[in-house]
């Protein structure tokens, strides 16, 4: 029963000095207004983010060097990876939309969905695939696109961690 009372002798104090402390009154009190005008500056091209109507189109077939990875698991394995076949089927402003088809260790072809998504500087797209790996492009010229793609591990990988890199080229429309 003594806490309760100290408790509430604190806390008849405390409204008893905000009272006194004039922290309750209702008079309203006058704020001036900063009226500073903040100069106007133009970015840089170079920090200037890119326009929806700036990223570059990378719709269309694009296909990769013979290239290799590297699977991760109690060792560093290196492993041949092939050619892959990236299919690009539309474009909203910074976002791609696709498939991609590659040979996978069993001999079998994979064909998995992906996404992507420009970085606002125009030049790197982020991809996501459908069993959840992850890749990072850089677009280096109209037609040609380096890519570093990792992966936890699963069936595409034999159950091993990876990561590799890879050239792609777009293929031209005949």
């Amino acid at each position: 029963m003594k806490s309760f009372q100290r408790s509430i002798l604190l806390f008849a104090f405390l409204m008893v000095t905000l009272f006194v402390a004039g922290c309750t009154s209702s008079t309203p009190q006058t704020v001036p207004l900063m009226t500073t005008q903040v100069p106007t500056t133009t970015a840089s091209p170079g920090n200037a983010l890119a326009s929806m109507t700036e990223y570059p189109n990378i719709t269309g077939v694009w296909i990769s060097d013979d290239e290799a990875g590297y699977y991760l698991n109690t060792t560093i394995q290196p492993v041949a990876i092939g050619k892959n076949t990236w299919i690009f089927t539309s474009q909203h402003g910074h976002i791609a939309e696709g498939y991609k088809v590659f040979k996978q260790p069993d001999g079998t072809y994979a064909n998995q969905t992906m996404a992507g998504i420009f970085d606002p500087d125009g030049k790197s797209v982020y991809m996501i695939d459908q069993p959840g790996g992850w890749a990072k492009g850089t677009i280096v010229s109209p037609d040609t696109m380096f890519l570093v793609l990792t992966h936890t591990g699963g069936k595409d990988t034999g159950g091993n961690a990876f990561a590799m890199t890879m050239t792609f080229h777009r293929q031209k429309s005949q």
